[in-house]
């Protein structure tokens, strides 16, 4: 009996020895947290941003803010956490400026310093119009050229001005003249002053 007990434990410890000596090293090592494999490589971060952008002749061109931004050397992009642009129209001599147009969405990202920005995540764009009243437009992805201020979507959109509603798929917008080309699927209802 005493040699049967002798000769199981032996062929237990032998068996636990060749275990751990057959098993890769990956499996005795700690494996990051997924938090820290979640975190982008960003070279930058940043809390809170306001920032003011002007042209070259010195006029404000647009003010942008978020909650959280992160800039990548690579790629030259900043990702953004609830951003809102404010995005001002050119000057024209002899006329009145027209209103901002603001911009908010869950995110953005800005490529080559300013270049594009692509706002996804219930995108509400909206400008002041006189008595009160707001032209507004809602998509799920934008893009922005601010040196232009050109938006531009292929998904659908919906514009809301104080006298109708157009909704339809895919969207070209100059913002400075106020010109808004739909592309595909346009339906609209207009109310008669």
């Amino acid at each position: 009996m005493r040699n049967i007990l002798m000769t199981a434990m032996l062929l237990a410890s032998t068996g636990i020895f060749l275990l751990f000596w057959l098993s890769p090293p990956e499996v005795f090592l700690n494996k990051p947290s997924a938090d820290a494999e979640e975190l982008p490589k960003a070279d930058s971060y940043m809390n809170n941003i306001d920032t003011v952008n002007f042209d070259r002749d010195g006029n404000r061109a647009y003010t942008l803010t978020a909650t959280e931004a992160r800039h990548f050397n690579r790629g030259n992009r900043l990702e953004l956490e609830n951003p809102g642009m404010v995005s001002y129209s050119e000057p024209n001599e002899g006329s009145e400026q027209a209103p901002p147009w603001h911009v908010t969405s869950q995110k953005g990202t800005i490529y080559n310093g300013g270049e594009r920005a692509v706002l996804s995540g219930e995108v509400y764009a909206w400008q002041s119009v006189k008595k009160g009243g707001k032209n507004e437009f809602l998509t799920s992805k934008l893009t922005i050229f601010p040196e232009t201020n050109i938006a531009e979507t292929g998904l659908p959109v919906t514009i809301k001005t104080p006298r109708g509603e157009t909704t339809g798929t895919g969207m070209w917008a100059d913002l400075n003249d106020e010109i808004f080309k739909l592309l595909s699927k346009v339906k609209g209802i207009h109310r008669a002053p």
